[in-house]
Protein backbone atom coordinates (compact mmCIF):
# COMPACT_ATOMS: atom_id res chain seq x y z
CA UNK A 1 0.00 0.00 0.00
CA UNK A 2 1.49 3.44 -0.74
CA UNK A 3 1.04 6.97 -1.27
CA UNK A 4 2.33 9.13 -3.93
CA UNK A 5 2.44 12.76 -3.79
CA UNK A 6 2.54 15.00 -6.88
CA UNK A 7 0.98 12.32 -8.91
CA UNK A 8 -0.78 13.90 -11.58
CA UNK A 9 2.11 14.02 -13.96
CA UNK A 10 6.30 14.14 -14.18
CA UNK A 11 8.05 11.92 -12.08
CA UNK A 12 5.19 11.30 -9.55
CA UNK A 13 3.44 9.93 -13.00
CA UNK A 14 5.69 7.22 -13.68
CA UNK A 15 6.16 6.28 -10.15
CA UNK A 16 2.98 5.21 -9.40
CA UNK A 17 2.13 3.33 -12.99
CA UNK A 18 5.51 1.24 -12.29
CA UNK A 19 4.77 0.54 -8.77
CA UNK A 20 0.83 -0.56 -9.99
CA UNK A 21 2.46 -2.45 -12.75
CA UNK A 22 4.71 -4.32 -9.68
CA UNK A 23 1.63 -5.21 -7.63
CA UNK A 24 1.15 -2.29 -5.78
CA UNK A 25 -1.92 -0.23 -4.79
CA UNK A 26 -0.99 3.26 -4.70
CA UNK A 27 -3.29 6.65 -3.28
CA UNK A 28 -2.80 9.56 -5.91
CA UNK A 29 -2.06 12.77 -4.31
CA UNK A 30 -1.96 16.30 -5.88
CA UNK A 31 -3.06 19.59 -5.69
CA UNK A 32 -4.07 19.42 -9.36
CA UNK A 33 -6.15 16.90 -10.85
CA UNK A 34 -4.94 14.37 -13.26
CA UNK A 35 -5.29 14.44 -17.05
CA UNK A 36 -6.42 10.87 -16.83
CA UNK A 37 -9.97 10.34 -14.68
CA UNK A 38 -9.12 6.98 -14.39
CA UNK A 39 -6.00 7.35 -12.13
CA UNK A 40 -7.72 6.51 -9.09
CA UNK A 41 -8.08 6.69 -6.04
CA UNK A 42 -7.06 9.83 -5.95
CA UNK A 43 -7.33 12.42 -3.16
CA UNK A 44 -6.20 16.50 -3.62
CA UNK A 45 -3.51 17.15 -1.37
CA UNK A 46 -1.92 20.62 -0.82
CA UNK A 47 1.23 18.68 0.92
CA UNK A 48 2.12 22.26 3.13
CA UNK A 49 -0.95 21.86 5.16
CA UNK A 50 -1.09 19.27 8.46
CA UNK A 51 -4.85 18.71 8.46
CA UNK A 52 -4.65 17.97 4.67
CA UNK A 53 -2.16 14.94 5.41
CA UNK A 54 -3.95 13.79 8.03
CA UNK A 55 -6.99 13.33 6.07
CA UNK A 56 -4.82 11.86 3.06
CA UNK A 57 -2.89 9.55 5.82
CA UNK A 58 -6.17 8.83 7.96
CA UNK A 59 -8.39 7.85 4.52
CA UNK A 60 -5.35 5.19 3.50
CA UNK A 61 -5.17 3.82 7.12
CA UNK A 62 -9.39 3.71 7.00
CA UNK A 63 -9.39 1.71 3.41
CA UNK A 64 -6.55 -0.25 3.48
CA UNK A 65 -5.45 -0.77 6.74
CA UNK A 66 -1.79 -0.09 6.64
CA UNK A 67 0.60 2.50 4.79
CA UNK A 68 4.01 0.35 3.15
CA UNK A 69 5.35 2.92 0.90
CA UNK A 70 5.30 7.18 1.09
CA UNK A 71 6.99 8.88 -2.02
CA UNK A 72 7.43 12.56 -1.79
CA UNK A 73 7.58 13.83 -4.89
CA UNK A 74 5.20 17.10 -4.72
CA UNK A 75 7.38 19.57 -5.68
CA UNK A 76 7.82 22.78 -7.67
CA UNK A 77 10.88 25.58 -8.81
CA UNK A 78 10.78 28.63 -8.02
CA UNK A 79 11.11 29.43 -12.28
CA UNK A 80 7.30 29.14 -12.33
CA UNK A 81 6.90 32.49 -11.10
CA UNK A 82 9.02 33.65 -13.75
CA UNK A 83 11.13 35.97 -11.62
CA UNK A 84 14.31 36.20 -10.26
CA UNK A 85 16.09 32.88 -7.76
CA UNK A 86 19.62 34.76 -7.49
CA UNK A 87 20.36 35.52 -3.89
CA UNK A 88 20.18 39.67 -4.48
CA UNK A 89 16.77 39.50 -6.07
CA UNK A 90 14.93 36.48 -5.07
CA UNK A 91 11.83 37.76 -3.07
CA UNK A 92 11.43 36.71 0.34
CA UNK A 93 7.75 35.70 -0.62
CA UNK A 94 8.65 33.00 -3.18
CA UNK A 95 11.41 31.63 -1.30
CA UNK A 96 9.10 31.21 1.62
CA UNK A 97 6.53 29.59 -0.70
CA UNK A 98 9.30 27.42 -2.52
CA UNK A 99 10.69 26.48 0.63
CA UNK A 100 7.03 25.76 2.29
CA UNK A 101 6.22 23.01 -0.45
CA UNK A 102 9.63 21.31 -1.29
CA UNK A 103 10.77 21.84 2.53
CA UNK A 104 8.01 21.61 4.72
CA UNK A 105 5.79 19.64 2.51
CA UNK A 106 8.43 17.19 2.45
CA UNK A 107 8.67 16.98 6.06
CA UNK A 108 5.22 16.96 6.78
CA UNK A 109 5.20 13.89 4.79
CA UNK A 110 7.87 12.15 6.62
CA UNK A 111 6.48 12.88 10.01
CA UNK A 112 2.72 11.65 9.11
CA UNK A 113 4.45 8.15 7.28
CA UNK A 114 7.00 7.68 10.75
CA UNK A 115 3.61 7.88 12.72
CA UNK A 116 1.51 5.47 10.22
CA UNK A 117 4.71 2.85 9.89
CA UNK A 118 6.32 2.36 13.51
CA UNK A 119 4.09 -0.29 14.54
CA UNK A 120 4.28 -2.47 11.29
CA UNK A 121 6.91 -0.34 9.11
CA UNK A 122 7.49 0.96 5.85
CA UNK A 123 9.72 3.07 3.41
CA UNK A 124 9.97 6.25 2.44
CA UNK A 125 11.38 7.53 -0.69
CA UNK A 126 11.90 11.54 -1.02
CA UNK A 127 12.78 13.01 -4.17
CA UNK A 128 15.60 15.58 -3.92
CA UNK A 129 17.92 17.28 -7.35
CA UNK A 130 21.32 17.19 -8.31
CA UNK A 131 21.11 20.95 -7.48
CA UNK A 132 22.52 20.07 -4.06
CA UNK A 133 25.44 18.63 -5.53
CA UNK A 134 26.22 21.04 -8.52
CA UNK A 135 26.58 24.79 -7.13
CA UNK A 136 24.10 27.64 -9.52
CA UNK A 137 24.21 30.94 -8.72
CA UNK A 138 20.56 31.33 -9.99
CA UNK A 139 18.21 28.88 -8.69
CA UNK A 140 18.34 29.46 -4.74
CA UNK A 141 15.62 28.89 -3.19
CA UNK A 142 14.96 25.77 -5.32
CA UNK A 143 18.96 24.85 -4.00
CA UNK A 144 17.66 25.68 -0.98
CA UNK A 145 14.65 23.74 -0.42
CA UNK A 146 15.95 20.36 -2.14
CA UNK A 147 19.08 20.84 0.62
CA UNK A 148 16.61 20.66 2.95
CA UNK A 149 15.44 17.18 1.69
CA UNK A 150 18.72 15.86 1.68
CA UNK A 151 19.48 16.33 5.13
CA UNK A 152 16.00 15.64 6.46
CA UNK A 153 15.70 12.12 4.80
CA UNK A 154 19.06 11.08 6.91
CA UNK A 155 17.88 12.69 9.75
CA UNK A 156 14.20 10.40 9.44
CA UNK A 157 16.41 7.32 8.58
CA UNK A 158 18.80 7.56 11.71
CA UNK A 159 15.89 8.86 14.03
CA UNK A 160 13.85 5.59 12.64
CA UNK A 161 16.96 3.32 13.34
CA UNK A 162 17.90 4.40 16.60
CA UNK A 163 14.07 3.89 17.55
CA UNK A 164 13.86 0.24 16.30
CA UNK A 165 11.18 0.98 13.74
CA UNK A 166 11.13 -0.85 10.89
CA UNK A 167 11.31 2.02 8.77
CA UNK A 168 13.68 2.97 5.95
CA UNK A 169 14.19 6.71 4.51
CA UNK A 170 15.81 7.01 1.15
CA UNK A 171 16.16 9.80 -1.31
CA UNK A 172 16.38 9.67 -4.99
CA UNK A 173 17.94 12.66 -6.82
CA UNK A 174 17.50 13.37 -10.34
CA UNK A 175 19.10 15.49 -12.69
CA UNK A 176 17.80 17.34 -15.93
CA UNK A 177 14.34 15.65 -16.12
CA UNK A 178 12.05 15.45 -18.91
CA UNK A 179 8.73 16.80 -17.05
CA UNK A 180 6.14 19.32 -18.02
CA UNK A 181 8.37 21.79 -15.71
CA UNK A 182 10.39 22.71 -18.83
CA UNK A 183 8.15 23.70 -20.42
CA UNK A 184 8.08 27.06 -18.17
CA UNK A 185 12.19 26.90 -18.80
CA UNK A 186 11.95 26.80 -22.61
CA UNK A 187 9.38 29.30 -22.87
CA UNK A 188 10.72 32.12 -25.18
CA UNK A 189 11.60 32.89 -28.78
CA UNK A 190 14.07 30.22 -29.38
CA UNK A 191 13.57 26.88 -31.24
CA UNK A 192 11.85 24.10 -28.71
CA UNK A 193 13.77 21.39 -30.53
CA UNK A 194 17.33 23.06 -29.92
CA UNK A 195 16.64 24.34 -26.50
CA UNK A 196 15.90 20.79 -25.85
CA UNK A 197 19.15 19.33 -28.04
CA UNK A 198 21.30 21.77 -26.39
CA UNK A 199 20.52 21.02 -22.58
CA UNK A 200 21.09 17.19 -24.02
CA UNK A 201 24.71 18.27 -24.71
CA UNK A 202 25.33 19.27 -21.36
CA UNK A 203 24.73 15.62 -19.82
CA UNK A 204 27.46 13.40 -20.10
CA UNK A 205 25.60 10.53 -21.10
CA UNK A 206 24.35 12.39 -23.87
CA UNK A 207 20.41 11.55 -22.85
CA UNK A 208 17.72 12.95 -21.05
CA UNK A 209 17.02 11.69 -17.77
CA UNK A 210 12.89 10.05 -18.26
CA UNK A 211 10.52 9.94 -15.41
CA UNK A 212 10.31 6.23 -15.56
CA UNK A 213 14.46 6.20 -15.19
CA UNK A 214 13.54 7.97 -11.26
CA UNK A 215 10.71 5.74 -10.87
CA UNK A 216 12.93 2.26 -11.36
CA UNK A 217 15.51 3.94 -8.32
CA UNK A 218 11.88 4.52 -6.67
CA UNK A 219 11.08 1.23 -6.84
CA UNK A 220 14.27 -0.52 -5.62
CA UNK A 221 14.44 2.12 -2.37
CA UNK A 222 10.95 0.54 -1.70
CA UNK A 223 11.11 -2.65 -2.29
CA UNK A 224 12.45 -5.61 0.17
CA UNK A 225 15.51 -5.76 -1.89
CA UNK A 226 17.10 -2.57 -0.44
CA UNK A 227 15.93 -4.21 3.48
CA UNK A 228 19.85 -2.73 4.30
CA UNK A 229 19.65 0.98 2.36
CA UNK A 230 18.61 3.28 4.54
CA UNK A 231 19.46 7.20 4.85
CA UNK A 232 21.17 6.44 1.40
CA UNK A 233 20.97 8.76 -1.73
CA UNK A 234 20.38 7.36 -5.43
CA UNK A 235 21.68 9.71 -8.07
CA UNK A 236 20.13 9.43 -11.58
CA UNK A 237 21.27 12.36 -13.34
CA UNK A 238 23.34 10.84 -16.55
CA UNK A 239 26.43 11.83 -14.87
CA UNK A 240 26.07 15.08 -14.29
CA UNK A 241 27.51 15.15 -10.85
CA UNK A 242 29.88 13.61 -11.19
CA UNK A 243 31.22 16.19 -13.92
CA UNK A 244 29.86 18.98 -12.06
CA UNK A 245 27.95 19.89 -14.83
CA UNK A 246 24.42 22.00 -14.22
CA UNK A 247 22.01 22.62 -16.94
CA UNK A 248 20.63 26.18 -16.09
Amino acid sequence: MAIVTGGASGIGCATIELLRKEGATVVITDRNEPADRNFQPFLLHDITKEKQWDHVVGWTLGQYGKLDILVNCAGINGACFKSPQDPEHLSLEQFREVMSVNGEGTFLGCRSAVVAMKEKGGNIVNIGSIITHVTTAVMLDYAASKSVINYLTRSVALYCADRGYDIRCNLVTPGATYTPLWDTLFEGNMDRKHQENTVREKIPLKRWTMPIDVAYAVLYLASDEARCVTGAEIIVDGGQVIKGQNTR
